[in-house]
C-alpha cells in the first residue's frame, strides 16, 4: 500500500472528525453559558465577588438585623420612675425602691435602682449632705465624657445639669496617701464650673432639693474598673453597653411632671 495515498487520504477523514468535534463542544457550550449568566447577564466570577443590591450580602436589614443575631444597641428605656422630685427612665423590669420619707427626707435615704436581674446599678439621695463630711484630700479631676441634659426644667429650680464621667486622682492632705477613682454622676453645671481641689461631691438641684444619683461601684467594678482604677480602665469602660446605657438613664432626668 502506498502510504503518501494512505496519509492523504485520512487527512479529510480527520479534517471532518475535527469539525465535528469543533461542532459538539460549541454546542456543549451554549447551554452552559445560558445556565451561568445571571440576570443582568455577569458572569459567574463577577456575580459571586461582586453582590447585587437584592442579594443578602448587600442588604443591611438582613446583614444587620437578623433576628438571630445578638444586639450591640443599648435596651430601649421604656419604664418611667418618678421620686421625690425627679423622673427618670429605665428598661423594663428595672425597679427603684428605697426610704419612702414624704419630703422629709435626710442626706441618708438612698433609693436604689436595680436592673431586671436585681443588681444594683444607680443610687439616688434625694437631699445630699453640703459638707464634705471630713474628705480634705486634693483632687486631680480630668472629664472624660460632658455632656449636658437635655430638659433642665425651667421655672422649677433644675439648674443646668450634666452627666460627667471623671477619672480623679487624690492626695491625702494628713498622711500623703493616695488614692484614684472614676465617677459617673449627675452635676449641676453652677457647682461644676465652681469645683476647686477639694472636696469631691457631686449633686444637682430640684427646687431646694439637692440630689445626689451616681452609678454604683460594686456595678463598675462587675464590667472591669476596680476600686483604685487607672485612667486607662476608666476610658476602656467608656466604650461599653454599659457605659451607654447607664449613660442613657441618668440622661433622661427631669423634673417630675406633678
Amino acid at each position: 500500500m502506498n502510504r503518501a495515498r494512505t496519509r492523504l487520504g485520512a487527512l479529510p477523514m480527520m479534517c471532518a472528525a475535527a469539525l465535528m468535534l469543533a461542532a459538539c463542544q460549541g454546542a456543549e457550550s451554549e447551554p452552559a453559558e445560558s445556565q451561568s449568566a445571571g440576570p443582568s447577564g455577569t458572569s459567574p466570577s463577577a456575580s459571586a465577588s461582586a453582590p447585587t443590591a437584592s442579594s443578602p450580602e448587600s442588604s443591611p436589614t438582613q446583614s444587620t438585623a437578623s433576628p438571630d443575631a445578638p444586639s450591640s444597641a443599648a435596651p430601649e428605656l421604656s419604664q418611667v420612675h418618678e421620686v421625690h422630685g425627679i423622673r427618670f427612665f429605665t428598661p423594663e423590669q428595672w425597679t427603684a425602691t428605697g426610704d419612702d420619707c414624704d419630703g422629709e427626707c435626710t442626706e441618708w435615704d438612698e433609693w436604689e435602682i436595680k436592673d431586671a436581674q436585681g443588681k444594683h446599678v444607680l443610687t439616688l439621695i434625694p437631699t445630699t449632705a453640703t459638707s464634705p463630711d471630713g474628705d480634705m484630700a486634693l483632687y486631680e479631676r480630668e472629664l472624660l465624657d460632658r455632656k449636658e441634659l437635655e430638659n433642665p426644667g425651667a421655672d422649677t429650680g433644675f439648674h443646668p445639669t450634666s452627666l460627667i464621667a471623671e477619672f480623679w486622682e487624690s492626695t491625702d492632705q494628713k498622711d500623703g496617701e493616695k488614692d484614684s477613682g472614676f465617677d459617673i454622676a449627675l452635676i449641676d453645671d453652677e457647682e461644676l464650673a465652681k469645683r476647686d481641689e477639694n472636696p469631691d461631691l457631686n449633686f444637682f438641684k430640684v427646687g431646694e432639693q439637692s440630689p445626689m444619683m451616681w452609678v454604683e461601684e460594686d456595678y463598675l467594678e462587675d464590667h472591669g474598673v476596680p476600686d483604685d482604677p487607672t485612667k486607662q480602665q476608666a476610658q476602656q469602660f467608656l466604650g461599653t453597653g454599659q457605659y451607654a446605657l447607664v449613660r442613657d438613664i441618668l440622661l433622661s432626668v427631669e423634673p417630675a411632671v406633678g
